[in-house]
């Protein structure tokens, strides 16, 4: 594959003549180290690139666990036992063109890198990066990081993630901040399904704050749309869905597919917490630890996704009746997908 990098000015000295190359870009090879996905963005993401042609190194600490990876064409998983592991960290990206850093995203399981060494895996990362002289470089943020929050804060840790992977020298970087991301398996959709299922009550932490869902796939298909799109280059961008709506409503509009007449009602923090505490063993399920703290604050944006990444992301409904909703009306809303001429393979 070929891709277009920032755009430099040169001048080539021919026969006597200085002739100014205008919009003069390095070709940019397919080969993608990948950090920090194993969970419900990685996937996603690994399957896009691999779709897309990239030649992928999926990097994992315990890779007997990820075996299922290597079946995406073009995937190779790739040990990394410690990000301390110099020699591991260097073939981890060795002959990388492009590295993408998931290392945030809360949902990668025993993976998971923890908060109080986010950022000594970040150095690691960019330092790695910046020796093995990758050129591009897509980092995954939240909406709402900000240097203002304090570092104890979870923005304010993403905000201190942000600043250093944007630091890679001699790299191309791209920071996404996606909103809320939402798909089977996610950490809220399918928490309130979960409930739903249990009994016709459902409880919503931080029912107040104002998200812009969109689908996980959606997102992966942006990401890999940035990798050889210049206007991204060196942006920090901000990632969201189409429509606006409070944590309480989208509670609703789950039970709304799902056809059940139930009661949707705020959960004081208190609860919040204590359910989070207890996990697999709390009796409602519609809580977790990691929204307690990355739902905090609205995240919206008046960024336009389909000016941005060049197609419209999809319908709300949809996408949650996809893996919510009675079969009949999954089958409604794909007779509707294949009326708007969408991809039939993302009908379900």
């Amino acid at each position: 594959m070929l891709k277009n990098l920032t755009p430099h000015h040169h001048f080539l000295i021919l026969f006597g003549l200085e002739i100014k190359l205008l919009d003069y870009y390095v070709i940019l090879g397919n080969k993608v180290s990948v950090f920090g996905g194993t969970g419900f963005i990685g996937r996603e993401v690994v399957n896009a690139l691999s779709n897309a042609g990239y030649e992928i190194a999926f990097v994992v600490r315990r890779p007997e666990r990820y075996r299922d990876f290597a079946l995406y064409p073009n995937t190779t998983v790739t040990t990394l036992t410690d990000f301390d592991n110099e020699v591991e960290l260097a073939a981890a990206v060795a002959g990388a063109d492009i590295l993408i850093n998931l290392t945030p995203d809360r949902s990668t399981g025993t993976e998971m890198i923890e908060q109080d060494v986010l950022s000594h895996v970040t150095q690691k990362i960019k330092s790695a990066a910046e020796r093995a002289g990758v050129k591009r470089v897509i980092s995954l943020s939240q909406m709402g990081a900000s240097s203002d929050a304090p570092n104890s804060d979870w923005l304010g840790l993403l905000a201190e993630v942000d600043t250093m992977m944007h630091g890679v020298v001699n790299a191309d970087v791209t920071i996404l901040k996606p909103s809320l991301l939402i798909g089977e398996n996610d950490d809220t959709t399918t928490r309130f399904a979960k409930q739903l299922n249990r009994m016709p009550l459902l409880m919503v932490a931080q029912s107040n704050t104002v998200v812009q869902p969109l689908w996980v796939k959606d997102f992966a298909q942006a990401l890999v749309s940035t990798i050889r799109n210049p206007d991204t280059f060196g942006e920090k961008l901000d990632v969201a869905g189409e429509e606006r709506m409070s944590l309480k409503s989208l509670g609703e509009l789950v039970a709304g597919l799902m056809q059940k007449e139930a009661i949707v009602f705020p959960m004081c923090r208190l609860n919040a917490n204590i359910m989070a505490k207890l996990g697999g063993l709390a009796p409602v399920a519609s809580v977790s630890s990691s929204q307690l703290f990355m739902l905090k604050n609205d995240m919206i944006s008046e960024s336009d996704f389909s000016s941005q990444f060049g197609f419209a992301p999809s319908g709300l409904e949809w996408v949650i009746s996809t893996y919510v909703a009675p079969h009949h009306i999954r089958e409604r809303y794909n007779y509707y997908r294949k009326e708007a001429g969408r991809d039939a393979s993302e009908l379900v």
